[in-house]
C-alpha cells in the first residue's frame, strides 16, 4: 500500500480557520503544520511542528526540511504569509515539489520589483518613487519631486497595511517617511501617487501560466492616515465591461511577474480611468475571502491550493465556468484605544446567524489593550453573512455588527493590562 501524502503548512497566519477545516476533513492526505508550540490551532494537525516564539528563518527551514525528508510518500508544501513564501518555494525546489520559483516569489516580496516590472509590461498603476528609508529630511522632498500629491509611502517589504502611510501634501511627508520607516527590514520604501477610486482584489488560480479568475471582491478601507481593510463583499458589483477590464488586468499582472503556479490575491483602484494595480499578493488572500468564495460559489480554494501543492490535476475549465448563487460579506470590529471594559450585543448578534453557513468570533476580551487601528492585525472580531445578492449580504452584515459594542477606557495607573495584538488569541 503507497504511503498517505502529506501537506506541509509553513505557518497559519490569522483569519485563515477555513484552511484547516478544508484539510483537516481530506482523508487523501496527513496535514502537518509548523507554527509557534503556543498556537491555538497546532493540535489540528496530523503531524505537529512546534516553533519558538521568535520562529527564526533557520530554525523554521531545519524543522520544515527534516519533516518533508521523514514523509515516505507524495508530498506538498504550502504558506499563506508573504514573510514564509520564499522558504516556501526554497523547500519546494529541494524536494523537486510543485510551485512558482524561488526566484519569482523572493522578488516578490519586494513590491519595487514588481511595479517596475508592471511598468515594464504595460500593467496600469500609479507612478512611483523608490524611496531610500534611512534618507535625511533636507533630501527626502526632492526623491519625491514630479510625483503629485497625495502620496501613499509605504515599506516595499511588508504586508497588512503595516506602514502603509498617506502624505497629503509636502508638508506631511516627512512623518508618513517615519510611521513607513520602521516597518522595512531591506530600508526601502515607495512613494506611488494615490489612486482614487473603489478598491478590489481578484482571486485566482494559475496552472502553468494559464490563470483562471475564481472571484472579484469588494473592499471596505480607511484612508485616512492608514489604510486598514474593515470589510469584504463578493461578488463584486461589476458591470460587464469592466468585469472584464479587470480579469484582464489582474492576469496581465501576474504574467508581468512570471507568476506562473498557484492561487494569488491581486488588488487594484477602479479608477476613473480604469482598474489600476495595488500589488500581486502570490498567497491565498487573507481576511476570509476564500470562506465568502466557498459560500457564493461553493469552491473551496484552500482544496485547490492543496491540490495545487500536491502535484494533482485542477480543472481550470470547470473552474472557468464557476457561477455565483448568492453574495457574502465579512465586517470587521473595531473599538478605540484603550482596555477593554465590556462587549455588548453579542447574544443578540449571534441569535440573528445561520449557524451553518454565517458566523460571529470576537479577537479580543475584557482586560485587553485596544491599539489604535493602524494594520489589519488590531481588528477586534469580525461578521460573516450571507443573502440573495452582494448588497443583502452587506446590509445585514453592516447591521449585525452595530449590534457588537466594545466598550474601552484608559488604562488606571497600577494596571497591568494584556498587551498582544487581538488576532493573536486565535493564532498564537
Amino acid at each position: 500500500m503507497d504511503a498517505k501524502a502529506l501537506l506541509l503548512l509553513v505557518r497559519v497566519g490569522c483569519l485563515r480557520e477555513q484552511a484547516l477545516t478544508s484539510w483537516t476533513a481530506r482523508t487523501d492526505f496527513g496535514l502537518a503544520v509548523a507554527e509557534s508550540a503556543t498556537a491555538a490551532y497546532l493540535r489540528l494537525a496530523d503531524q505537529q511542528i512546534p516553533l519558538s516564539l521568535e520562529r527564526p528563518e533557520d530554525e523554521v527551514y531545519e524543522a520544515c526540511r527534516a519533516a518533508l525528508a521523514a514523509a515516505p510518500g507524495k508530498k506538498g508544501v504550502i504558506g499563506f504569509l508573504d514573510s514564509t513564501l520564499p522558504l516556501v518555494a526554497r523547500l519546494a525546489e529541494e524536494f523537486g515539489l510543485p510551485g512558482c520559483s524561488p526566484q519569482t516569489l523572493q522578488a516578490l516580496t519586494d513590491k519595487t520589483w514588481a511595479r517596475e516590472r508592471f511598468a515594464e509590461s504595460g500593467v496600469p498603476g500609479p507612478r512611483f518613487r523608490v524611496l531610500d528609508a534611512a534618507a535625511a529630511a533636507p533630501d527626502r522632498r526632492m526623491a519625491v519631486d514630479g510625483l503629485t500629491y497625495p502620496l501613499i509611502i509605504k515599506p516595499a517589504d511588508s504586508s497588512a497595511g503595516r506602514g502603509v502611510v498617506r502624505a497629503g501634501n509636502a508638508q506631511e511627508l516627512d512623518a508618513a517617511w517615519d510611521a513607513a520607516a520602521p516597518f522595512t527590514k531591506t530600508g526601502s520604501l515607495l512613494a506611488e501617487e494615490e489612486l482614487i477610486g473603489e478598491e478590489i482584489s481578484v482571486e485566482t488560480v494559475t496552472v502553468d501560466g494559464r490563470t483562471v479568475v475564481l472571484a472579484c471582491t469588494e473592499k471596505l478601507s480607511t484612508r485616512g492616515d492608514a489604510f486598514v481593510e474593515l470589510g469584504q463583499a463578493m461578488p463584486a458589483r461589476l458591470g460587464g465591461a469592466l468585469d472584464a477590464e479587470v480579469r484582464e488586468t489582474a492576469a496581465a499582472a501576474l504574467k508581468a511577474v512570471g507568476y506562473d503556479h498557484g492561487i494569488a490575491h491581486t488588488e487594484m483602484i477602479l479608477t476613473t480611468d480604469g482598474p489600476r494595480i495595488i500589488e500581486v499578493n502570490p498567497r491565498p488572500a487573507g481576511d476570509c475571502i476564500l470562506d465568502l468564495v466557498r459560500l457564493t460559489s461553493a469552491v473551496d480554494v484552500y482544496g485547490i491550493a492543496a491540490d495545487l501543492a500536491l502535484g494533482r490535476p485542477v480543472d481550470l475549465d470547470a473552474l472557468d465556468r464557476t457561477a455565483f448563487t448568492g453574495g457574502a460579506a465579512i465586517r470587521f470590529l473595531t473599538g478605540e484605544p484603550g482596555v477593554v471594559r465590556r462587549i455588548d450585543g453579542v447574544a443578540e448578534a449571534a441569535a440573528l446567524l445561520d449557524p451553518a453557513r454565517e458566523r460571529l468570533v470576537l479577537l479580543t476580551r475584557t482586560g485587553d489593550v485596544v491599539e489604535p487601528v493602524t494594520t489589519n492585525l488590531h481588528r477586534l472580531g469580525y461578521v460573516i453573512t450571507v443573502g440573495e445578492d452582494t448588497a443583502a449580504a452587506v446590509d445585514r452584515a453592516d447591521s449585525i455588527a452595530a449590534l457588537i459594542s466594545i466598550e474601552t477606557s484608559p488604562a488606571a495607573s497600577d494596571e497591568q493590562p494584556a498587551r498582544r495584538l487581538p488576532s493573536s488569541e486565535c493564532w498564537t
